[in-house]
């Protein structure tokens, strides 16, 4: 998606090695920071090894920001059209997350280019919630139809306290783009 970052390396090469050590039950329990803002939480139980939890909390947005529970504008329509039939999405989220996913490894494709690209879909699951609102907006300019609600701006967070921001229009679309600069002196 446009201005976020890549998928997670670390979520990518955990999922990885789980499906490739799938026979094995081993318990994962762990959690993890990346980008300063999103928080991860992987969970696999010697009960279920072939089944894989996966919660994700979003960077605090910006109070112009619309979140639909827990989610941006579409967050939830991206996730069920990005990984549909692959993860199940679970509601209630886990305490203290945005989201949810339960993904069952032992009906991943069985073709290593497929699975691969599947597994870098699923580690790309911030770009994709993230990046949803801007995916609606874009939608409904090529209708030429400005959701009422879509009608003011709209914030995109792309980071921690770095955000971006849309108006849409009828006929347009205008991206606003702050800029912030470090004060070095004071300023009577």
């Amino acid at each position: 998606m446009i201005l976020l970052q890549t998928s997670s390396k670390f979520l990518l090469q955990t999922l990885l090695n789980r499906v490739n050590n799938l026979e094995k039950a081993v318990e994962l329990d762990y959690q993890w920071v990346e980008f300063g803002d999103v928080r991860y939480h992987i969970q696999v139980t010697l009960k279920n090894p072939q089944y894989l939890s996966l919660s994700v909390s979003l960077p605090v947005p910006p109070p112009e920001t619309i979140f639909y529970g827990g989610l941006p504008v579409g967050g939830l329509e991206a996730i069920k059209a990005a990984y549909s039939g692959t993860v199940q999405i679970l509601d209630p989220p886990r305490d203290g997350f945005n989201l949810t996913l339960k993904l069952n490894l032992s009906k991943l494709p069985a073709q290593d280019e497929q699975m691969q690209a599947l597994l870098v879909k699923i580690a790309s699951v911030r770009e994709v919630v993230l990046g949803s609102p801007l995916a609606v907006v874009l939608r409904s300019l090529s209708s030429k139809y400005v959701s009422p609600n879509l009608n003011q701006l709209v914030a995109i967070v792309h980071r921690l306290k770095e955000s971006f921001f849309l108006l849409p229009q009828v006929e347009k679309l205008t991206l606003i783009f702050p800029m912030r600069f470090p004060m070095r002196f004071k300023i009577r």
